[in-house]
């Protein structure tokens, strides 16, 4: 088990280079095993669309790769200009007719990735970090279940989904039956789901 302060750290680090965003963990996935909703489209390099507000994100890189398999993706998280960055697995799946994704870190992958760069599986813990995807030829937008949201609605005591306090920090802790409903309520939730990243094809 990690120690406490090795925990902060990875934690620390994750925030800081998602630039102060932070999608709310869930200890259950939002897929099931039987889903395999795979786009080739999304493989490939990503960058933020930059604007005034994210012009520190300009080097910033998503990478999605075929890892062998027909139902995840290799996904990794960086910048072009140092070493490091996160490594996951991208689930893609279909709930109503809408595009979700499932993040989940990629230990192994890491670990591997580590004898040229320093390579961290996110989230720092084993959980998943969930939300809605649409995908079009050049142009790519994920929208993140927002912890400050989810904390917002804790507090006013109007969350649905079970959940646990957990050294300071709420995690969901609800069934991916629950959690796969919750989100085809708030698919359209852009408060909800609160972390944005818009992108393009890098060229």
């Amino acid at each position: 088990m990690k120690s406490k302060p090795v925990k902060f750290v990875l934690l620390l680090t994750l925030t800081l280079l998602l630039n102060g965003c932070e999608p709310i963990d869930s200890l259950h996935s939002l897929y099931q095993a039987d889903d395999a909703a795979f786009e080739d489209g999304l493989i490939g390099t990503w960058q933020p669309v930059i604007t005034e507000s994210n012009e520190s994100d300009k080097d910033i890189r998503w990478i999605f790769e075929r890892p062998g398999d027909d139902k995840s993706y290799a996904f990794t998280w960086g910048s072009v200009l140092g070493k490091g960055g996160f490594a996951a697995k991208a689930r893609l799946l279909k709930l109503n007719g809408n595009l979700f994704v499932d993040f989940a870190g990629d230990a192994n992958r890491a670990e591997k990735l580590q004898g040229k760069d320093l390579v961290l599986a996110f989230p720092s813990i084993s959980a998943h970090m969930v939300g809605r995807i649409w995908l079009e030829k050049n142009s790519l937008k994920v929208r993140l279940l927002s912890r400050d949201w989810v904390d917002s609605q804790i507090k006013a005591g109007a969350f649905s989904l079970a959940h646990e306090n957990v050294d300071g920090r709420e995690i969901l802790t609800a069934s991916t039956a629950d959690l796969r409903k919750f989100m085809q309520e708030h698919a359209d939730d852009r408060v909800a789901l609160g972390e944005e990243f818009d992108l393009v094809r890098s060229k």
